[in-house]
């Protein structure tokens, strides 16, 4: 067990971001006071929501595990994340959307996880796939990492889901969110993480994720930033990691990964970011065959805006 100077003080916060998902945000927080673990608090953020979000949370705030925070004005997602870390009061800490569910043991088996591997400050489980009403649909992506020599690295494998914790401590030794990886703001946390901590994976589902049709995973705008941003969130790990004996990608293997999220953004009108990437992948491997080759056949008719379009 993690001892506390202060007895007050949960052993697990739980970390809501709400924003008007007052149709489904009753269940998520059901699915925290249900769980068989109860040294935890819920820290619930809302921000600035225009639907009966509050209302609806407030209903909840009888049990004193739940706290409760709201924005004076809207501030985003990346923000809340922040200001909900800022205000929680545990070791442990788990992200959780206001839109999903918790299985019934899912913090005792993180919890068990963490305390199991002290040196794993960055511990994740799988999920499942649910329609709009949280029946399962399909099992997750999630895998424990590959143990390939010269290959070890997040870089490499998106293999990490939507249930992430970790430990505060290690948090504090990133540099937290990015304002600039919009919509990947998980997957580049993750990049960071790896740099200073060791990862756990979980092999059990634990969390349901709710696919709802509106949401960004649909909208194709929002799609193609948060691909790009992923793909920035990449190129900022490889920065980070030169001349360091953190895992890293090649210069072939960067040059790769930019070419690849030039179309995406294109795709979300980002031009200048597609001209970032195109100076910094021939930079990186100027001889980039297949680069080129990937850029012209998904991005062909958008060439010219990448070169002659006028950007403020």
């Amino acid at each position: 067990m993690y001892k506390h100077k202060d007895k007050e003080s949960p052993e697990f916060s739980v970390l809501m971001a709400s924003y008007n998902n007052g149709q489904f945000i009753g269940r998520a927080i059901e699915s925290v006071i249900n769980q068989t673990f109860k040294e935890w608090e819920l820290v619930i953020v809302d921000d600035s929501s225009t639907d009966k979000s509050v209302e609806i949370i407030k209903t909840y705030l009888s049990d004193r595990r739940v706290r409760f925070f709201k924005n004076s004005r809207n501030i985003g997602y990346i923000g809340t994340l922040r200001r909900l870390i800022n205000e929680s009061r545990a070791e442990i800490l788990g992200i959780f959307d206001s839109d999903d569910a918790l299985k019934e043991n899912a913090l005792e088996k993180m919890y068990e996880a963490h305390v199991k591997n002290r040196d794993c400050g960055f511990i994740y489980s799988n999920f499942v796939f649910c329609d709009e009403d949280l029946k399962p649909v399909k099992k997750g992506f999630c895998t424990a990492l590959p143990q390939i020599p010269g290959r070890k690295t997040i870089l490499r494998y998106d293999i990490v889901g939507p249930f992430r914790t970790f430990k505060k401590e290690a948090y504090l030794r990133t540099q937290g969110y990015d304002d600039s990886i919009l919509y990947a703001e998980d997957k580049d946390l993750t990049l960071k993480m790896e740099e200073v901590t060791g990862f756990y994976y979980v092999d059990e589902v634990l969390y349901f994720y709710r696919v709802l049709l509106d949401s960004q995973s649909h909208d194709p705008a929002k799609k193609s930033t948060m691909k790009s941003s992923y793909y920035l969130a990449k190129y900022n790990a490889y920065r980070r990691r030169l001349g360091t004996e953190i895992p890293n990608l090649t210069n072939k293997e960067m040059s790769d990964v930019l070419f690849y999220g030039i179309p995406h953004c294109i795709k979300a009108r980002n031009w200048r970011r597609a001209r970032f990437f195109l100076r910094e992948a021939m930079r990186l491997f100027p001889l980039n065959v297949k680069g080129w080759l990937t850029l012209l056949f998904r991005g062909t008719r958008f060439l010219p805006r990448i070169f002659f379009r006028k950007i403020p």
